[in-house]
């Protein structure tokens, strides 16, 4: 049993809860390289489509963007401090 935050009773587990840490901790280590491949690759897909030649990234992504960037899936810029993305061969204005 876990403690509901709100009123302090006692709220059963589920089954969702419990699988879902399971999954973590059983996948996590190897599930995490490949989701944030799988993202880069989504974003540089993104970047390929006419007219999308920017993607903003902020919160959470940030850190695989930055790792995207690295890893040449694209190139990581910052306008007035604000994050996004741009395909390699994009040319700059």
């Amino acid at each position: 049993m876990s403690t509901d935050p709100a009123g302090g009773e006692p709220r059963p587990i589920t089954l969702t809860a419990i699988l879902a840490a399971a999954r973590k901790h059983l996948f996590g280590f190897a599930w995490g390289p490949l989701a944030r491949g799988a993202w880069c690759r989504a974003q540089r897909r993104r970047l390929r489509v006419p007219g999308h030649s920017v993607v903003w990234v902020r919160g959470d992504t940030l850190p695989w963007a930055d790792w995207g960037a690295r890893h040449g899936y694209f190139d990581l810029q910052r306008m007035d401090g604000l994050p996004y993305l741009r395909a390699l061969d994009a040319p700059v204005a």
